[in-house]
């Protein structure tokens, strides 16, 4: 399918023009006032002309073969518009009508199967239906189905893929959004929202990427277009909803009742430097705000502030420390040069009260930021700048200092304006701020949202991550049956993970000879593939020292399960030495169908579900990626030595990691979830130890 045929027609033809309001009328008012109008078409049966154009009865009577139909009609009339336009020769079509797969009906559901048939029988790019079409602000081409005016040539801005039009029409409708394309994406399972996001990727056009998702439908797509915008360092902002859906949870493990959808999403955007927005105005804010740097990202993630008042700059100081905005520690000779442009009853310091000084002063100011900007802790500048209705000479001067030193490169350093509220967000100050490559953000609570995320993507590296992906190829429908531990633990040491010295005894004779070659003492378990949680049927015996004990200890795990579980078929006893006690650790893999292996760590032990402190991320990891993922924890400190606690072996802890994340890669096709609970780290140089393990596949794979 020819998706530049969709998105940058040279031709179209608008199906089911109307005067009156709504799709036929404004598809049609829009290509009119496109680039492209001297090759607009119109249709409709019963109409002569619109706005004094003529009006075609069919598709195959047009004077030329258009390279995309603008259908405005209802659902029942779409199949057979589409499968004239198919013989026609077009190659791409929109289609508005809504009354298909989104009802959740059988008749819709089989209707939109018939176009995707027709669409698939004629090679057609097709957007929707129930979407609200497309806007290609890069060639002046309006082919939107809503109230919604071209604002004319962007060379370069946002590429907007939206799951909603009714989100993808107010974004557009905000008036501060520059927007290279928007592209509303309806039900998407002819084109589907991955198809539009690799377009965006690979289009010099856009500078950034702002995509408001639902779900996705071609996950290896979506993931190399994560890859792709990644390495090209083209920023990636997304607005995710239904963030609190749990996925479907496997009851066999801690790892799989841990890993719900939401979760898989938020590893994949931490992976790839996806900036991930939580409310719209934060979507908003953040992807203009990066498509007006050019690429002028801060270095780093320290911040110098400037406010004209007292309780500006409180706020600032409030908001930082509680967001997470980290905040430059000035050097003494940037504090020295700054009181020379402050009054002497005001304190140099960051953020900084500039008072009322500065008013109208466009020289001092310029002076100040050039001070801030040279200093080495600071990697961007925020000013309050409070335009609310005009441009009152205070602030104009105020505006002109922050473009003036960029413009004229006496500041590199990225600078933003920052506003209290968000009615103070002027047009004429946008204007005059952002064609210096200074963004107006937002009210000061959403701005500084985005200054933390805009501040960690500036530290985000590709080259520190490991970007392979890992899409299953089957999407199994049988039912995974669980290993034993002990041949879950055999399949670990395979891979060099460091386990228990273990052996299956079957007899008495067994039991004795076993025993004699273990280190004291030993745990005795019920070896079953069927007996997942063997503590609770009574299948575990700890710290056995002798002989007697443990044939004792046998006779009673027996008797235990056999009450307990009497269905289930067991093989042996699992005899195993009991390691000695470390921080504990939960490393697991959840083998999401969309998506692949991912892997959790967290806190282990008893405490993987009361404190719930995991971290979801994708396999395979490298080294870098598992000291990441170590440090987010929130119980890291657990690792790094505290209250007198020796630091733990943090470098075998991070190489168990990438080891469990490559063997989850290597079975991606057969491997459903993997359970190490716990893990024992030691401290430093004595290395980790996987205590108790579980593995779930797919039987017959």
């Amino acid at each position: 399918m020819n998706l530049q045929k969709l998105l940058n027609p040279e031709s179209v033809a608008v199906v089911g023009v109307s005067d009156k309001p709504g799709f036929g009328y404004n598809a049609a008012d829009g290509v009119l006032g496109s680039s492209i109008a001297q090759h607009a078409y119109f249709v409709h049966p019963r109409r002569e002309t619109f706005k004094g154009r003529k009006c075609y009865r069919s598709l195959s009577e047009l004077p030329e073969i258009v390279d995309c139909v603008i259908l405005c009609t209802p659902c029942h009339t779409i199949p057979s518009l589409l499968e004239e336009a198919g013989q026609s020769g077009i190659q791409a079509a929109i289609i508005y009508a809504s009354g298909f797969s989104e009802e959740g009906t059988q008749t819709g559901i089989l209707l939109e199967q018939q176009v995707k048939s027709i669409a698939l029988k004629y090679d057609l790019a097709v957007l929707g239906p129930n979407c609200m079409g497309i806007m290609n602000n890069v060639e002046n081409i309006n082919m939107w189905g809503g109230n919604v005016k071209s604002p004319g040539k962007i060379s370069t801005g946002i590429g907007l893929v939206a799951q909603s039009g009714f989100v993808c029409s107010e974004l557009l409708s905000a008036g501060y959004l520059s927007v290279s394309y928007a592209i509303s994406s309806g039900n998407g399972n002819i084109c589907n929202l991955e198809d539009f996001l690799s377009f965006l990727a690979d289009d010099a056009n856009v500078s950034v990427i702002a995509i408001y998702l639902e779900g996705i439908k071609a996950p290896g797509l979506f993931l190399d277009t994560l890859r792709r915008a990644a390495r090209s360092q083209k920023p990636v902002v997304v607005l995710k909803t239904g963030r609190t859906r749990r996925g479907a949870q496997a009851a066999a493990s801690h790892t799989g009742s841990m890993a719900g959808a939401s979760e898989v999403f938020a590893g994949i955007f931490k992976k790839y430097g996806v900036l991930v927005a939580d409310t719209l105005e934060e979507f908003i804010c953040m992807a203009q705000a990066l498509c007006v740097l050019r690429g002028n990202y801060p270095r780093g993630t320290r911040y110098g502030m400037i406010s004209l008042s007292g309780g500006e700059s409180t706020l600032s100081a409030d908001l930082a420390e509680e967001l997470g905005v980290n905040l430059a520690e000035l050097s003494p000779k940037s504090k020295e040069n700054i009181q020379k442009y402050i009054p002497s009853f005001a304190s140099a310091k960051n953020p900084l009260d500039a008072t009322t000084a500065l008013f109208g002063d466009e020289a001092r100011t310029v002076a100040l930021l050039k001070t801030f900007a040279d200093d080495p802790q600071v990697d961007a500048i925020t000013v309050g700048a409070n335009v609310k209705f005009s441009m009152n000479p205070t602030m104009k001067a105020l505006c002109s200092a922050m473009a003036t030193a960029v413009q004229k490169g006496i500041v590199t350093k990225p600078i933003f304006a920052v506003p209290s509220l968000e009615n103070y967000r002027h047009p004429e100050t946008r204007q005059v701020l952002e064609a210096a490559g200074v963004p107006l953000m937002s009210s000061m609570g959403t701005a500084f949202q985005c200054l933390k995320k805009i501040a960690e993507f500036s530290n985000y590296r590709y080259e520190d991550r490991n970007l392979t992906v890992c899409i299953p190829k089957d999407h199994h429908k049988d039912t995974a049956a669980a290993m034993s531990e002990s041949d879950s633990k055999q399949e670990l040491m395979n891979c060099g993970i460091p386990v228990p010295a273990q052996a299956i005894v079957r007899s008495e004779e067994e039991l004795k000879e076993a025993f004699r070659k273990m280190q004291l003492p030993i745990a005795l378990k019920i070896n079953s593939s069927e007996i997942l949680h063997k503590t609770e049927a009574g299948g575990v015996k700890l710290n056995v020292t002798s002989v007697e004990d443990a044939l004792l200890a046998v006779r009673q795990i027996r008797e235990n399960v056999k009450e307990a579980m009497p269905q289930a078929s067991t093989d042996g006893i699992l005899l195993q030495e009991m390691a000695p006690a470390g921080v504990e650790i939960i490393i697991g893999i959840i083998n999401d169908p969309q998506f692949g292996p991912m892997l959790l760590t967290g806190l282990g032990g008893i405490f993987v579900e009361l404190l719930k402190d995991t971290v979801l991320y994708p396999a395979p990891i490298n080294k870098t990626e598992a000291e990441m993922i170590l440090k987010s924890l929130k119980t890291s400190r657990l690792l790094t030595g505290y209250r007198g606690s020796a630091p733990c072996d943090l470098e075998a802890l991070e190489d168990l990691m990438v080891k469990i994340s490559e063997y989850a890669a290597l079975h991606k096709d057969t491997l459903k979830e993997m359970d190490l609970n716990p893990v024992f780290v030691y401290p430093q140089g004595q290395g980790v130890c996987a205590v108790d393990a579980l593995i779930v596949k797919y039987p017959g794979k």
